[in-house]
């Protein structure tokens, strides 16, 4: 029953595929792959079958990894790597299950990608001791009242108890930032700041300590609205996303990491210095609602989402350490593989390419059993890499 829940929500969840584009580095790639919708991915998870085998959050088969806890935090070109590297343990699955290994096209491996890159942006829930440790430590009871204690010179935090989202707080955090700075400038209290799992940790004591049993939910935030919001609130003017933008802040797809409610916690963190720029630069401080907090947090989240350029010099030696070359183009071996320059030629795109791969692991896997050759492990930024230098040489250019 709760798998069929989970299938009906998945389904629910899921809108129409990226388009494809290239996976490599700049502002233009970031906006072409960036998702309507982070869960768009979550209807070809559930058609194509990875259920069966992989959980989300425990919901889910269980030959593979729970894929919901973070396993694929990374950026996408790497997540390929991932499923790259796993592909002869998948095959034996597939055909021990007797079921047909899934094929992609482009952008249908961009959107199940995203979705897969998107489930390691949820926080763990909260720990509501630590929450309640945090509650004095950083003075918040000095100012607000909870269940009819504490101060009276902020708002009752007792009417957030019934938020199970910790983008509630996180959205009353920023738009009350000046003033609450102000209020304890006044009262000569230092002003908190929040790191890792602070944000969720409070909420957790907040909902325990107000005995809500209410379950209020924000809607998982667009990237691509959150990249629009970015624009119109102004941020492009100080801050840069790979070289686009201000020069005032810093490249933010360049130094921000985390989970999103880790990027909730900097925006906070460096309020007190945004703001002074701001005023400086006659901006005013913009209001957000918990939608558009939501938005925007995922398009920041999303700036992990897409590789560094890979270098084509590494990805020669890529090539040559993995011995591509012993199988693919070679009139000596036994294994009847294309030349991949030849291949890469119809592709175009490293998304296009890593696609590729996963649509032939399945026969490359059988075909280098039968003569016992190994399986090449990419690490690192080898996938990004060995791709560049494939299409470098597809392009005519040197090796």
């Amino acid at each position: 029953m709760r798998r069929r829940l989970l299938l009906a929500a998945l389904s629910g969840l899921a809108v129409i595929a990226l388009e494809a584009g290239p996976a490599a580095g700049g502002h233009e790639t970031l906006s072409i792959l960036l998702p309507a919708s982070p869960l768009e991915g979550s209807r070809l998870f559930a058609a194509k079958g990875c259920l069966g085998c992989h959980a989300v959050h425990g919901e889910g088969g269980t030959a593979g990894p729970d894929l919901g806890r973070s396993t694929l935090n990374r950026p996408l070109l790497e997540i390929a790597a991932v499923m790259w590297n796993h592909a002869p343990g998948m095959e034996h699955l597939f055909q021990e299950k007797h079921v047909r290994r899934p094929t992609f096209e482009p952008p249908e491996m961009a959107s199940l990608l995203a979705f897969l890159y998107y489930l390691g942006s949820l926080d763990p829930p909260g720990d509501a001791d630590r929450g309640a440790l945090l509650f004095r430590q950083k003075g918040c009871q000095g100012c607000h009242a909870l269940d009819g204690r504490g101060g009276g010179v902020g708002p009752d935090l007792t009417s957030f108890s019934r938020y199970a989202s910790p983008l509630f707080l996180t959205t009353a955090l920023w738009n009350r930032g000046k003033a609450m700075a102000a209020a304890m400038e006044a009262k000569n209290v230092p002003r908190p700041s929040f790191q890792g799992s602070d944000i969720p940790d409070l909420l957790a004591y907040i909902r325990g300590a107000g005995g809500s049993a209410a379950r209020v939910y924000a809607p998982p935030g667009s990237p691509k609205r959150g990249e629009a919001l970015f624009a119109q609130k102004r941020c492009l003017g100080c801050h840069s996303v790979r070289g686009h933008g201000g020069k005032v802040g810093p490249d933010l797809a360049v130094q921000l990491r985390g989970s999103l409610m880790q990027i909730a916690g900097a925006m906070w963190n460096h309020g007190p210095k945004m703001w002074t720029t701001m005023a400086e630069r006659g901006v005013e401080v913009p209001a957000l609602s918990t939608e558009q907090m939501s938005d925007l947090i995922s398009y920041l989240y999303f700036f992990q989402f897409i590789d560094p350029p890979g270098d084509a010099r590494r990805g020669s030696a890529v090539y040559k350490d993995k011995r591509c070359g012993s199988c693919h183009g070679s009139a000596t071996s036994r294994v009847a593989a294309p030349p991949l320059a030849a291949a890469v030629e119809k592709l175009k795109t490293p998304l296009a390419v890593m696609t590729a791969m996963w649509n032939h692991a399945g026969q490359m896997t059988e075909m280098m059993a039968e003569e016992n050759v190994a399986w090449p492990v990419l690490k690192g930024g080898e996938m990004a890499d060995l791709i560049a230098y494939l299409l470098r040489v597809q392009d005519g250019s040197k090796k």
